[in-house]
């Protein structure tokens, strides 16, 4: 209970402080009001990942493997996966329940680096735009600031997500698939990171590149403005300003509307990812994504229609929903107590 309850004091105090970081207030200002030091902010970041991939990574295993079904999730021609619960099962009679938790190591190191990368990143892009550029204002430097930590932080980690994504791509059991035809390609995070290293170079750990950084800054720009949009509208609708339903549902919602409409790239991004990956026929057909993001989405609007684009967007929407709603929750939540804290002092 006391470690329960110390991981979710320290996912409190993180999602606090990356909302506040959005929102242009300092790391240093923050580790100031909660009595924290930067070091201690980077290790709760470690700590949190591990508690927050535990409970929403099952939504990525499903989101990934509808994501690179090829054939229709539903209808008489649908392929190996034809909805969340008929995948639940088939997953766990296949596989068994750990399967879940596919590629979980990769995960937790992918959003340990993300967030330690972006917080150190923007901290120096801030200060050195300030000082070198000038006249940008707070919300133009924090903007270009964000913008450059969160792609650097998007490639930093591109490794760890394209272990990942074909670590969930395969079957589960270590001696071969649930079929017993094909041993796995990979037994491991190690094993996976050399493999691809010996056969594909350094070029394999970043796949699916360019639509992972393209959807970094519009999602955040897209998720706040949809956050004011509704909540104002939720506030003037109830005559309740400041009430915290509205803000958890302007919040759930403002992420599941971002989602939607860059999920496109999301989607695309772990097709590329399997390039040089050859999966178990069983899973259906896997076409190849060598030829770009562009040719990649055009190939898919050919053969797969537009709702090709939005698979897996279900549990994806879920996982947004609770992310940001919480988050811009939580935010909202410390920001009355840190106003109440400097009105008392």
């Amino acid at each position: 209970m006391v470690l329960a309850g110390r991981f979710l004091t320290l996912f409190l105090l993180h999602t606090a402080y990356v909302v506040h970081r959005r929102f242009a207030l300092s790391t240093n200002a923050i580790a100031h009001d909660f009595g924290l030091s930067t070091a201690e902010l980077g290790t709760e970041s470690l700590e949190s990942a591990w508690q927050r991939l535990c409970t929403l990574e099952p939504l990525d295993v499903l989101k990934i493997r509808f994501q690179l079904q090829e054939e229709p999730i539903g209808g008489k021609r649908s392929g190996k996966y034809r909805g969340v619960i008929q995948s639940v099962r088939l997953i766990t009679r296949e596989e068994g329940v750990r399967a879940f938790w596919k590629g979980h190591i990769p995960a937790q190191g992918l959003s340990a680096v993300y967030g330690l990368v972006q917080f150190a990143a923007f901290e120096w892009f801030s200060k050195q735009i300030t000082v070198n550029v000038g006249g940008l204002g707070k919300a133009g430097t924090d903007f270009i600031a964000g913008g450059i930590a969160g792609s650097l932080a998007m490639t930093a980690a591109m490794p760890l997500d394209v272990i990942r994504t074909r670590l969930v791509a395969q079957a589960q059991a270590a001696g071969g698939d649930a079929d017993g035809t094909r041993p796995v390609a990979y037994r491991g995070t190690l094993h996976a990171m050399v493999k691809i290293a010996r056969r594909e170079g350094t070029i394999g750990f970043f796949r699916g590149w360019l639509p992972s950084v393209a959807q970094v800054a519009p999602y955040t720009g897209l998720q706040f403005w949809f956050y004011n949009a509704i909540c104002t509208r939720l506030d003037d609708l109830t005559g309740q300003h400041d009430a915290k339903l509205n803000q958890f549902v302007s919040g759930a919602s403002a992420g599941t509307l971002a989602k939607t409409v860059l999920y496109p790239l999301d989607m695309v991004r772990h097709r590329l990812q399997m390039n040089g990956f050859q999966r178990c026929s069983k899973f259906g057909s896997t076409s190849d994504y060598s030829r770009g993001m562009v040719r990649s989405v055009l190939h898919i609007v050919k053969m797969e229609g537009m709702l090709g684009l939005f698979k897996g967007l279900w549990p994806s929407q879920i996982k947004a929903a609770a992310n940001s709603g919480f988050a811009f929750l939580f935010y909202e939540m410390f920001c009355d107590i840190l106003r109440t804290r400097k009105e008392h002092q």
